[in-house]
């Protein structure tokens, strides 16, 4: 874990919050949520089994405090406070400051944000194309800046109890969030939508044969200990957006709005390295814990790129399907569709 941050169990929860001060010292807090001039509080959809809370949402903190400049200080809260699928609006209203998600866990609000991982992007083509800013645009009514959009390159997989067949995944009931479900069905699965938390025991229990996920992840929530396989192709761009409420935004003095900006940027062109060397670890643990790779056909190999990017197209449309449109003109022009 980074310097400056600590931690400690919070009750029969083990909840946890994390706070770093500018002056680089940090503690975990129990007392309620409440507002502090000098305090951005930021709401995110994991714990601290999360490598991604870890390795990415803690310097990602760091960052913003070095960009906001002395005398703020960033406290992070879970999904504890408030649940994965409903932090949206809780950021929007200014009960929270800061909010890093993925585009699904708010896909009943907005298909925006999740769209955004059927294009072939790096974040200079994200920012060079258009697409940042309309992103941007579009989450101002919902009382959300866009403030940075961080891309893990390495994709998606699926953990599997059972090998695949010559079938894929027919018959198998597979998590996923809505932005998974078009691929899951196009390879003959059922998806089911669960929360993290409720991953590991589904498939202790057979609730599940699999579940789709980031490929950083997994061994933080000790799912190789209910599931032996690794799906390989992977798939996909993982997204990361990272709102700041917009009240909040424009009550900061312009020097703390640049310095802000600047610390977004410059860590989204910085944490694809985070991600690479992440996923170099956790697929060597995975391997030293049991797990093996399943592979999928070449036939589907083949197609599996243009089946993701259309499947979550097709899906972010019947949400948004205007502003997907739009989108969908804006990454076609810019060669970002494959």
């Amino acid at each position: 874990m980074p310097g400056g941050i600590s931690e400690r169990g919070e009750g029969m929860m083990d909840r946890r919050t994390a706070i770093l001060s500018g002056a680089a010292s940090a503690a975990l807090l129990s007392r309620p949520v409440r507002a502090q001039g000098d305090e951005l509080r930021l709401l995110t959809g994991w714990d601290d089994r999360s490598e991604v809370v870890i390795q990415v949402v803690d310097p990602l903190m760091v960052a913003l405090l070095a960009g906001a400049g002395q005398g703020m200080s960033v406290r992070r809260f879970g999904p504890e406070t408030i649940p994965p699928f409903e932090q949206l609006d809780p950021v929007g209203r200014g009960v929270f400051d800061l909010l890093f998600t993925n585009g699904a866990y708010h896909y009943n609000q907005s298909a925006v944000a999740m769209a955004v991982e059927a294009f072939d992007v790096t974040p200079r083509t994200l920012r060079e194309s258009g697409l940042w800013d309309y992103v941007d645009d579009h989450y101002r009514r919902f009382g959300l800046k866009l403030l940075a959009y961080l891309v893990d390159p390495n994709g998606y997989n699926l953990i599997l109890k059972e090998p695949l067949t010559d079938t894929a995944l027919a018959g198998r009931r597979i998590r996923g969030t809505p932005v998974y479900h078009p691929l899951i069905e196009a390879l003959g699965g059922a998806p089911v939508v669960l929360p993290a938390s409720e991953i590991y025991p589904a498939l202790e229990r057979g609730v599940v044969d699999g579940a789709a996920w980031p490929l950083v992840g997994p061994y933080g929530f000790r799912w190789f200990e209910v599931s032996r396989y690794l799906m390989r192709p992977a798939f996909g761009r993982v997204g990361y957006p990272v709102f700041i409420s917009l009240a909040r935004w424009e009550a900061l003095p312009q020097a703390q709005r640049d310095g802000l900006v600047q610390a977004g940027a410059d860590f989204e062109r910085s944490v694809g390295a985070i991600f690479d060397a992440m996923i170099a670890t956790e697929e060597a643990a995975l391997v030293g814990e049991g797990m093996g790779v399943t592979r999928l056909d070449e036939a589907r190999v083949a197609t599996i790129a243009t089946a993701w990017s259309e499947g979550v197209l097709g899906l972010a449309g019947q949400q948004s399907p205007d502003e997907v449109a739009e989108m969908t003109e804006i990454g076609r022009g810019a060669g970002l569709l494959p």
